[in-house]
């Protein structure tokens, strides 16, 4: 039996559209617009009060003959949009997956509650194509979604004068990339409770379980799970007061493995959560966009494959995430008992 794309097409495109009227999706798409004007607000205000105090620390060197560096800035502030998207990743981290589930949750029992489901299914529509016309429709309106906050960015930028470069550009749509992939995780999550409950309530509790478990739960365990990792290795002390270079090689070497075994066990139980990938995402990120002031060139800019094989091991823990639970949301789909 082969799907009939344009039936998938018609059921994407409604879903799609009932999703951009929902009150609860426009409500966090709205909490997450805030969020962003929040974080344009900050990363400019922060900009201009560096700035300012760079300036004026080169002006007070420019008038003094014995003052020639600065203690409190030493170098021009780092690119502003690099600390709005910054900004911007840590709300994100928490709030952003509120749309997802907003999308999901009532995916599937949000029509078996209204009964609609049965009536749709009367036509000459097969399960399959339903459940992948609503996984499609709801992709997209989250593509969508996600999508509008780094606009708002660049035109933000651009109101205030800044100097968006095509890396720059190139910088937010690797972290709107990002997202996408980070909300497609929590939505396969919402989807595959929706097609297991028989009402949106138990569906959104059920997910949200979930999304605290990630959230709260998982990183607490990681960094309890590293610190006993790294108890293994006796903490280092100084060598004295007058080390040799060997001991201070031993104390480096030391201090190497510790750390070693602290991050090692603690990304890899981070590397099994959405969390954790997107926020190290979102770090590997804003250590590429770095440089100078806005307008300056940046440094040794990597390339794209370099760019994504610093954090191809997240992608794929972010698309593996999603697609195992959408697998799970189709397999009860096609098996559920309307009568």
């Amino acid at each position: 039996m082969r799907i009939d794309l344009s039936r998938v097409a018609i059921i994407a495109r409604k879903e799609f559209a009932d999703h951009l009227t929902d009150r609860t999706f426009l409500l966090v798409l709205a909490l997450l617009g805030i969020l962003t004007l929040l974080a344009l607000e900050q990363g400019l205000a922060s900009y201009t009060h560096q700035m300012e105090q760079y300036l004026a620390i080169l002006e007070m060197t420019a008038h003094s003959e014995h003052l020639t560096t600065s203690p409190l800035v030493s170098s021009p502030p780092a690119p502003v949009l690099r600390t709005i998207l910054s900004i911007m990743g840590r709300s994100f981290l928490l709030f952003s997956p509120l749309l997802a589930i907003a999308v999901g949750f009532d995916l599937i029992s949000g029509e078996r509650t209204t009964r609609s489901l049965r009536t749709l299914l009367s036509r000459p529509v097969y399960r399959d194509e339903v459940i992948t016309g609503k996984a499609v429709g709801g992709t997209a309106v989250l593509v969508f979604a996600s999508a509008v906050p780094y606009l708002l960015v660049l035109a933000g930028a651009l109101v205030a004068g800044l100097t968006v470069t095509p890396y720059d550009a190139a910088i937010v749509a690797l972290y709107w990339g990002a997202l996408v992939f980070y909300l497609l995780a929590y939505f396969g999550v919402a989807v595959a409770f929706s097609a297991f409950s028989e009402d949106g309530g138990r569906a959104l509790a059920w997910t949200m379980a979930i999304f605290i478990l990630f959230s709260v739960i998982v990183p607490v365990a990681a960094e309890d799970a590293a610190n006993s990792a790294a108890s293994s290795y006796p903490a280092p002390a100084w060598p004295g007061d007058n080390p040799t270079p060997d001991e201070v090689q031993q104390y480096l070497e030391e201090r190497s493995s510790r750390y070693a075994a602290y991050n090692g066990v603690k990304n890899t139980i981070l590397a099994l959560s959405p969390n954790g990938n997107y926020e190290t995402m979102v770090q590997m990120l804003r250590s590429l966009h770095s440089g100078g002031g806005d307008g300056e060139a940046v440094a040794e800019k990597p390339g794209l494959e370099d760019v994504l094989g610093r954090f191809w091991q997240n992608i794929v823990g972010l698309v593996a995430f999603p697609a195992i639970f959408l697998a799970v949301a189709y397999a009860r789909f096609m098996r559920i008992d309307l009568r």
